[in-house]
């Protein structure tokens, strides 16, 4: 039976690249690798949706996730075709802001991504859905109708606040609504070939892989068309004119369907060890550059 592959694309931490890494391996997905994709904007902000091409639907009363969630419909209604081949976006709207007084932590929140989704394994082969930083109604209702979750970030420690908190959340998802729920891994992005990066990417290697957490590669250099995207509201590997970020975005967006296409699922992440984590980062002599780091190279590979 085909299966339509959900994807939560999450952290806590505002800046950390999230949105940007939807769109653009969303957009590799549709047109470099041929997979239908629907996004689904979440985040009332709608930088998603300004991103893929339908900024003019921002904040309309129809065609919009918050209309599909307040009158119960489900994404065919209010799915809009992008301008990229092979990509549908459900728009977000500031309406949004209003779910979690709406729906909260209950049944009835928990499920408006399940009823919205169903039967979308006819239409799409995968569904990637950007999130609000922070733990909300919709990242909740999001991960209850996920089989993956994926953390994206920066090479800094600031990125990583409030992780051991997002992880945990989001293992009490899949014990209390949906044991499908799998920590895909973590993507790292915005990198540069600098001594401070290379001694932190190795302390969070080393503390992820002690966690059981996948850590996705390859790392995605730090690129010029990223700003560039941004004031032109389009994804970054679609005008990127040098090919470091679309090469990284194109062997992250293989990596993904690798892992989502694999019959064994991630193993689950060891909270405790996260709890390490968190801990041995607050002393930033675990993680500063050290003079013998001076001369290393970031392996982007």
């Amino acid at each position: 039976m085909r299966k339509a592959h959900i994807i939560t694309f999450a952290n806590i931490k505002g800046g950390v690249g999230k949105t940007t890494a939807v769109t653009n391996i969303a957009y590799l997905l549709g047109t470099e690798l041929k997979k239908r994709v629907l996004v689904i904007d979440s985040d009332d902000q709608g930088n998603a949706t300004k991103a893929l091409g339908v900024r003019d639907l921002f904040d309309r009363q129809h065609e919009t996730l918050w209309s599909a969630l307040s009158r119960k419909v489900g994404y065919q209604d209010v799915i809009v075709e992008s301008p990229y081949k092979n990509i549908w976006v459900i728009p977000s709207t500031k309406e949004l802001k209003a779910a979690q007084n709406e729906f909260g932590r209950s049944a009835r929140g928990l499920k408006l991504f399940k009823h919205l989704l169903k039967g979308v394994e006819k239409d799409f082969d995968y569904v990637l859905i950007d999130t609000k930083p922070q733990i909300n109604v919709l990242l909740q209702a999001a991960l209850a109708a996920s089989d993956f979750y994926l953390i994206p970030s920066f090479p800094e420690p600031d990125s990583y606040d409030g992780f051991l908190d997002l992880v945990a959340e989001c293992e009490e998802i899949h014990d209390e609504e949906n044991d499908d729920l799998h920590l895909m891994g973590v993507l790292i992005s915005s990198v540069k070939k600098i001594p401070a990066h290379e001694q932190y990417l190795k302390f969070i290697a080393k503390h992820l892989k002690a966690s059981h957490v996948n850590l996705l590669k390859p790392y995605v250099r730090v690129s010029n068309a990223v700003a560039t995207a941004t004031l032109h509201a389009c994804p970054a590997v679609a005008i990127s004119s040098g090919r470091s970020v679309k090469e990284d975005y194109l062997k992250l967006a293989k990596a993904i369907v690798k892992v989502a296409s694999a019959k064994k699922s991630p193993s689950r992440p060891n909270l405790k060890k996260l709890g390490v984590l968190k801990e041995e980062q607050a002393d930033e002599r675990n993680w500063r550059v050290k003079e013998s780091a001076a001369d290393d190279e970031i392996d982007f590979s």
